[in-house]
C-alpha cells in the first residue's frame, strides 16, 4: 500500500479543528487548522465546516478520524445541532467513499496526556510538547485534532512520534479500528 494519508477532525459548533498527515496537494507533512464558526449558525455553519473538510480531504485520505460527540455536549439545541453537524459530515464523507471512524474523547485525552480526564489546557500543552516540532499548534481545537491524528497514525503503525507510555498505548488498543481499503 502507498503511504497512508489520514485526516482527524475535532468537530464542534464554534470552532472545528482539523489535522492531516498530508496537505491538500497530497504532500506528506503534518498540517492543522481551525475553522471558526462563532458568528454563524445553521446552514452557513454546516457549509463552512464542510468546505474546510473538503479542502482537508483533497489529499484523498485512507481514513478520517472524528472525535465522537461528547455525551454532555450541552442541553437542548446544542446537542441537537452538534448531532446534526456530525450526521451531515459523516454522510458527506460516506457519499465521497471516504472511510471514517469515531473515537471517544476520553481515548484522545489518554493518548495525549495519559489521563482520560485531562482538561483542554493539559491536552494542548501535551500536544505542543509532543508535536510542536512538526507543526504550530495555535489553539485547543488544533490540539485535539492533532492528538486524534497522532492516535490514529499510531494505530496503523505510522506514529507521528515515539510513544512509550503504556497508558497511551492502551488508548490505541481500546478502539475498534476499521480495515483500511474496505469500502466505507
Amino acid at each position: 500500500m502507498t503511504e497512508l494519508r489520514m485526516v482527524a477532525i475535532d468537530l464542534a459548533l464554534r470552532n472545528t479543528g482539523i489535522s492531516a498527515t498530508h496537505d491538500h496537494h497530497g504532500t506528506a507533512k503534518v498540517v492543522t487548522s481551525t475553522t471558526v464558526c462563532e458568528t454563524v449558525t445553521g446552514h452557513p455553519r454546516i457549509h463552512r465546516v464542510l468546505t474546510s473538510i473538503a479542502a482537508a480531504v483533497a489529499c484523498r485520505p485512507h481514513l478520517v478520524a472524528i472525535e465522537s460527540v461528547y455525551a454532555g455536549a450541552g442541553k437542548g439545541g446544542t446537542a441537537l445541532r452538534l448531532a446534526e453537524l456530525h450526521g451531515v459530515v459523516t454522510h458527506w464523507l460516506y457519499s465521497k467513499d471516504i472511510r471514517y471512524v469515531y473515537v471517544e474523547p476520553q481515548q484522545i485525552k489518554i493518548y495525549a496526556t495519559g489521563n482520560g480526564n485531562a482538561d483542554k489546557t493539559a491536552v494542548q500543552s501535551a500536544v505542543i510538547g509532543e508535536y510542536g516540532h512538526l507543526v504550530h499548534v495555535a489553539d485547543e481545537h488544533q490540539a485535539d485534532s492533532l492528538a486524534l491524528l497522532g492516535l490514529t497514525a499510531h494505530a496503523y503503525g505510522v506514529p507521528l512520534t515515539t510513544v512509550l507510555n503504556p497508558k497511551r498505548i492502551r488508548a490505541v488498543e481500546a478502539i475498534r479500528w476499521p480495515v483500511i481499503g474496505e469500502r466505507p
